[in-house]
């Protein structure tokens, strides 16, 4: 419960000290094609889904993705059971205003992942809108999944 509390403060906190100094305005928002071609490596915090383990604690989901130009992405998220990545796969991502949206691999995830975004550039951190989350990354240029295609 402690640690629920701590992650919720964390998170109302996130848009007062996100990577601009206190009372300074939110970065611009970036266009779309200033984010395509990059790889998203972030981590993501939800609420565990009812009746599993560890109920009433937030889940930890480490991705990346390929967000390519034409609205696709490679994606691939850290499977903890078998120490390793899942294969990358085919998904869709989104950019509309700061709300960066991204659909992941089936399994223990849900099925998309919104967040609106308040810390652009190398470092990238958000809210969860849908379902409700934490999300820290960074944007890197290239493919970073499967080298250039």
């Amino acid at each position: 419960m402690k640690r629920v509390l701590l992650a919720a403060l964390a998170v109302a906190l996130l848009p007062f000290f996100g990577a601009c100094p206190l009372g300074a305005a939110e970065a611009p928002l970036p266009p779309v094609g200033a984010i395509s071609g990059h790889t998203l490596n972030a981590v993501a915090h939800v609420p565990r889904p009812p009746g599993t383990a560890g109920g009433g604690e937030l889940s930890r989901i480490m991705l990346q993705a390929y967000l390519r130009p034409d609205g696709r992405a490679l994606v691939r998220v850290w499977d903890t059971a078998r120490n390793r990545y899942t294969p990358a796969a085919e998904r869709r991502w989104s950019l509309s205003g700061r709300t960066l949206c991204l659909d992941l691999p089936g399994g223990s995830t849900p099925g998309s992942l919104c967040a609106d975004v308040h810390v652009w550039g190398p470092r990238i951190a958000g809210i969860g809108t849908r379902p409700y989350a934490m999300i820290d990354g960074d944007l890197q240029p290239g493919n970073a999944i499967g080298g250039p295609r």
